[in-house]
C-alpha cells in the first residue's frame, strides 16, 4: 500500500496524478456501463480520494498515534502499508479488507481467479511486475485490474496506456495473493517461448553440449524459466533426469516430486550443461559427481543455488537445490507445532545453558525449526553464533559460518574456534561425528546454550545416538534440556478444503474409533489454482516432544535403553509422533491418510515386557507370559523391573523410593 490517495472507479482516461475534477456528465456515463461477464460495475461518480491512514483509521485497524508513528519511520521509497505491517500494527489482508470496504470496490483473491489469457495478453510480465497488479479478465474494452494500491493513478494510467484497454476496473487484493498469481499467470513466458524457440530449429543433430551451446540465447533463458518456475512453485529442488525417452524436469514442492516437464535428449545435455556452467564446474567431466554453487535473481529475489551432478546410464542428472536470499523471518508459531511443544521450546530457549537437540530424517524440517529458535533467542544481550553446511537463510543480527570440508573447516574443527569467540548461544547444523558430539555437549556443559540436529527416527533414540558416538552419558544427563523428534506434512488447501471421510481401515491404522471419530473436523483438499490442483498446499511441523526430568536424566547416566527412555518419556506424557499427527488431522490441518503417511507405525515397533522381554502389546496391563505388572513403575536408574520390597536395584545400585 502506498500512503497516497485511493479511487474506487475506472481509470477512463490519462492521469498525471494531480486531483481528479468532479466527474463531468460524459464521465458518469462512461462509469455506470453495466456489468457484463463477470467484470463489476464501479459505483457511479467519482468518491473524494481518501488517503490510506485515514482509512485504517476509520475501519478501527489502527489508532491515528500507530499512523504518525508510521510515517515517521516509513522510508523514502517506502510505501505506507509497508510500514504498518514492518511495525506489526496490521497485516495485508485488514489493509485490503478496509480498503474495499471503505471505498466500496470488490475485494477479490488472484489465487481463486481463473484469470483470461486474453487480458494477460494486452499487458507484458514485466509491466505487471513494476506495478505491482495482475490483469483478470477483458471485456468490451475494460480490463479488470488486482492491484493492492487503487490509489496508485499513475501506475493505473500506465497500464491503460500500455493494455490500449478503454477503461480499467481497479479491484483490491493482498500484494503477496497478486504476486504469487502474477507468477503463476506468466511463469510460461520465460520457459515456454525458449522452448517454442528451441523447438522450431530442433533437429536431433550430432551430439552437441559444448560451452558455446549451453550458452545460447534460448538455452540461457529455458534454465532461467525453469528456475523461476520453481521458484514460483515454491519447489524446494529441482532435478533435471535423463532417460531412455529424453530428459525429465522434475519439481519438489511440500516433500513430493513431480513432473513439470519433458526435454528432447540433445536440449536436455545442452540443459545440463548450462547448470555446470553456472555451478563454475568442469563441463567436459561426465564420469565423476561434481558439486557447485551459483547466485541468480528471480523476480527482484536473490536466489542461492545448490548444483550436484551425478553420472547415470543415460547421461548426467543435475539436482539444484534452491535457498532463497532474505526469507522472511522464520517464527515458531507458524511451523505449526502444538502449543505444547512451542512451550516446550522456549522453557528451553530460556535457560542460559544446556542442550537442545531436533532429530529427524533429511527433510523434516529441522533447520527451519532451529532458524525459529533462534530468532526467538537472538537479541544485541546475546552473541549468536552458527555453524551450517549449507547458511539456508541469512538472520539478521547472528554470525553465520558454512563449513567446507574440503578446505578443513569441518563441524568439529570449526565449533572448537566458535567456543572462542565467547558465545551465548551456538548453533550446531548437524552432529555427526565423535568429536562434534562431545564438543557439543561440553560447550552446552560449560556456559553456553547449543542446538543442534541429529539424524535419528524419534527423540528417545538421540540420546542413545549421542552416547554412541561418544559423549559422556554424565554429561549428556547433567546439560541436555529438550529433544524434539519432527516430520513435516502437508498441510490441506484452506481455498477448497472440504469434508472428509476416511476409509474404515484408514480410521483402525490411525488408533481412532469409528463411534468416537469427529469426522466433521477431518479435512481434504479438492484442488484449486491456489494448491495447483492438488489440494495441499505448504506444510505443518508434527514434533514429538521428550521432557528431561530426573528419572530421565538417571536412566540416562545408567545407559538405559531406548525403550526405558521411551517408557519413561510416555509416563511423564510425551506423545508420539503418530498421536500428534493424529491430534493436527483431527484438527482438521492435514488428512488422515497424511497423518499415517509421515509418522512411524507404532505397531511396528514391538514393546517387551520389562520383566521376562516377552512381546506384549501397547494396551496390555500385565504380561501374558509371566503375568508381571506392565503399569508398575520400574527402577529409576535402569528401568527394569523391581519388587515392591527392595531398596536399591540389582542391577545398577540406584537407591529405590521407600
Amino acid at each position: 500500500m502506498r500512503s497516497t490517495t485511493a479511487t474506487d472507479h475506472e481509470v477512463p482516461g490519462s492521469s498525471d496524478g494531480a486531483e481528479a475534477p468532479p466527474p463531468t456528465a460524459t464521465d458518469a456515463e462512461a462509469l455506470t456501463n453495466g456489468s457484463t461477464d463477470g467484470i463489476p460495475s464501479p459505483p457511479p461518480g467519482t468518491r473524494d480520494r481518501r488517503r490510506l491512514g485515514e482509512i485504517l483509521v476509520d475501519a478501527g485497524i489502527i489508532s491515528d498515534r500507530q499512523v504518525i508513528q508510521a510515517l515517521e519511520e516509513k522510508g523514502p521509497d517506502e510505501r505506507l502499508g509497508h510500514t504498518l505491517i514492518r511495525l506489526d500494527y496490521t497485516d495485508e489482508t485488514s489493509i485490503a479488507d478496509a480498503v474495499a470496504a471503505q471505498l466500496g470496490i470488490d475485494r477479490v483473491d488472484p489465487d481463486l481467479e481463473s484469470i483470461d489469457p486474453a487480458a494477460l495478453d494486452l499487458l507484458p510480465a514485466h509491466l505487471a511486475e513494476r506495478h505491482g497488479l495482475l490483469p483478470l479478465r477483458l471485456n468490451a474494452g475494460r480490463l479488470l485490474v488486482a492491484t493492492s494500491d487503487p490509489a496508485d493513478l499513475v501506475a493505473l494510467d500506465d497500464v491503460r496506456v500500455a493494455s490500449g484497454v478503454r477503461a480499467l476496473v481497479p479491484c483490491v487484493a493482498t500484494a503477496s495473493a497478486i504476486d504469487r498469481a502474477r507468477r503463476r499467470a506468466y511463469r510460461e513466458d520465460h520457459a515456454g517461448e525458449a522452448l517454442d524457440e528451441l523447438a522450431a530449429t530442433y533437429d536431433e543433430p550430432e551430439e552437441d553440449d559444448t560451452e558455446a551451446a549451453a550458452e545460447d540465447k534460448p538455452v540461457v533463458r529455458l534454465v532461467d524459466g525453469i528456475i523461476s518456475d520453481a521458484v514460483s512453485a515454491r519447489a524446494s529442488d529441482i532435478h533435471v533426469e535423463p532417460d531412455a525417452d529424453g530428459v525429465a524436469v522434475r519439481m519438489r514442492v511440500d516433500g513430493l516430486l513431480r513432473e513439470s516437464r519433458r526435454l528432447p535428449r540433445l536440449l536436455g545435455r545442452q540443459v545440463v550443461s548450462r547448470l555446470k556452467i553456472m555451478g563454475r564446474v568442469d563441463i567436459a567431466e561426465r564420469r565423476l559427481p561434481q558439486d557447485g554453487r551459483a547466485m541468480t535473481r528471480v523476480d527482484g529475489q536473490e536466489i542461492d543455488l545448490r548444483i550436484s551432478t551425478m553420472p547415470t546410464m543415460y547421461g548426467e542428472t543435475v539436482v539444484l537445490r534452491l535457498l532463497p536470499r532474505g526469507a522472511q523471518r522464520i517464527e515458531l508459531e507458524h511451523l505449526g507445532l502444538s502449543s505444547y511443544a512451542r512451550s516446550s521450546i522456549m522453557d528451553a530457549l530460556e535457560r542460559p545453558q544446556g542442550l537442545v537437540l531436533v532429530t529427524g530424517p533429511t527433510g523434516s524440517g529441522k533447520t527451519s525449526t532451529l532458524y525459529a529458535s533462534l530468532t526467538a533467542v537472538s537479541d544485541p544481550t546475546r552473541n549468536v553464533l552458527t555453524l551450517e553446511d549449507p547458511v539456508e537463510v541469512q538472520l539478521p543480527g547472528v554470525n553465520q559460518t558454512q563449513v567446507e570440508p574440503r578446505i578443513g573447516l569441518t563441524f568439529a574443527r570449526g565449533l572448537r574456534h566458535v567456543l572462542r569467540q565467547d558465545p551465548d548461544v551456538v548453533l550446531v547444523g548437524e552432529i555427526r561425528d565423535e568429536e562434534t558430539a562431545r564438543l557439543a555437549v561440553e560447550a552446552s556443559f560449560t556456559g553456553h546454550l547449543v542446538l543442534a540436529t541429529l539424524h535419528t527416527n524419534d527423540a528417545p533414540s538421540a540420546v542413545a545416538r549421542l552416547t554412541d558416538l561418544g559423549a559422556d552419558p554424565f554429561l549428556v544427563a547433567s546439560s541436555l534440556l529438550l529433544v524434539v523428534g519432527q516430520r513435516l506434512a502437508r498441510s490441506v488447501c484452506d481455498h477448497c478444503s472440504v469434508r472428509d471421510e476416511p476409509a474404515p481401515g484408514v480410521v483402525e491404522r490411525s488408533g481412532l474409533r469409528s463411534n468416537v471419530l469427529d469426522v466433521a473436523n477431518l479435512r481434504r483438499g479438492t484442488g484449486c489454482p491456489a494448491c495447483e490442483h492438488t489440494g495441499v498446499r505448504g506444510r505443518t511441523a508434527i514434533g514429538e516432544i521428550l521432557p528431561v526430568s530426573g528419572v530421565t536424566r538417571d536412566l540416562i547416566v545408567a545407559r538405559s535403553s531406548e525403550r526405558s527412555l521411551a517408557q519413561q518419556a510416555r509416563r511423564e506424557g510425551m506423545a508420539t509422533m503418530r498421536e500428534e499427527a493424529v491430534q493436527r488431522a483431527l484438527e482438521g490441518r492435514i488428512t488422515l491418510e497424511e497423518a499415517l503417511r509421515v509418522t512411524p507405525d507404532p505397531t511396528e515397533e514391538a514393546l517387551h515386557c520389562t520383566h521376562c522381554e516377552a512381546t506384549v502389546a501397547e494396551d496390555h496391563v500385565a504380561c501374558a507370559n509371566c503375568g508381571h505388572d506392565l503399569d508398575a513403575a520400574g527402577c529409576g536408574g535402569c528401568g527394569r523391573a523391581v519388587d515392591d520390597d527392595w531398596n536399591t536395584c540389582p542391577w545398577c545400585r540406584h537407591q529405590l523410593a521407600s
